[in-house]
């Protein structure tokens, strides 16, 4: 087998179709198809499930072949990563992720003005979600909860949030900042989505203090749920550091227990000592909060 013929087969694999694929490698369509049919010639083998109109399907021996063209070409791009990063980052490219853009901002500004030429790219989503992307190589760093956590990763603590509940600013209890469990018993939860480490730490919170709403609406992300409190349709748990400046919110926090989080800078530990991730990480370290799990 060739190398282009492997380079073909792990971008379509990739990209779910033959065109797309021709588009990455800068290759004719004609030629992607050709490489891969070779391949499935040669060894007598089906590499994809072809069906007219619908995107590239691996076989499960696709899966198997593509798990290792996959690690094999990551690794190539890291090493092509190594040697542009020595020439001082120029055409580098760090690739971020975070569950929201305060926890990335401050190592963004530092990487941007040290290395102008070096291209940022941030995705923003839940815990699970980054985690899943860092390990399928789509994500440098990220900056996610504790809840969850891969053995292949290298953890950097960041922050410990404190997590409370918003309301509408007119809200009645917006004087007194406090809600009581019973107080809490008449009112409507807005929660996160699943894989939210605010939601999975306060609904753990509220199990263990027997805090129980009226009843619970689920608005989706960071930015549902802040909408929904601004236009008084419930309480919505949030990471306090994390409330936009001039929002409709007040904060109100439970009588009987404080909830804090804790936010970790992850990257897979192959790829630690890769100059712009070793550096990246060191940064955090020097900067407030940064500190190395003992």
């Amino acid at each position: 087998m060739s190398l282009n013929e492997l380079k073909a087969f792990d971008a379509v694999a990739r990209a779910g179709g033959f065109v797309r694929a021709a588009e990455m490698l800068n290759r004719s369509q004609p030629t992607v198809t050709a490489q891969v049919r070779n391949l499935e010639r040669r060894y007598k083998i089906e590499l994809f499930f072809r069906n007219r109109g619908q995107a590239a399907r691996l076989t499960p021996l696709g899966e198997r072949l593509f798990e290792t063209t996959r690690q094999m070409f990551n690794l190539e791009g890291d090493a092509e990563g190594i040697i542009a990063e020595a020439a001082k980052m120029k055409g580098g490219v760090l690739r971020l992720g975070a569950i929201s853009p305060r926890w990335a901002s401050g190592l963004m500004d530092h990487m941007m003005s040290r290395y102008p030429d070096l291209e940022l790219g941030l995705a923003i989503d839940n815990s699970q979600s980054l985690l899943a992307q860092v390990l399928d190589y789509g994500i440098d760093i990220a900056f996610i909860g504790a809840h969850v956590f891969d053995p292949s990763c290298h953890m950097q603590l960041v922050s410990r949030p404190e997590i409370a509940f918003i309301a509408v600013k007119d809200h009645p209890l917006s004087a007194h900042g406090r809600i009581t469990r019973e107080q809490f018993s008449k009112a409507t939860l807005v929660n996160r989505e699943p894989g939210s480490e605010t939601r999975v730490l306060m609904e753990a919170s509220m199990e263990a203090h027997d805090y129980r709403p009226r009843r619970t609406v689920g608005f989706g992300n960071r930015e549902g749920a802040l909408i929904a409190a601004e236009q008084g349709l419930g309480l919505a748990p949030t990471s306090v550091e994390e409330i936009p400046s001039g929002a409709n919110v007040c904060v109100l926090r439970a009588a009987d227990f404080s909830t804090y989080g804790e936010i970790h800078a992850i990257c897979l530990k192959s790829r630690r000592r890769l100059p712009i991730i070793k550096e990246a990480f060191e940064q955090l370290s020097a900067s407030e909060g940064g500190k190395e799990p003992g």
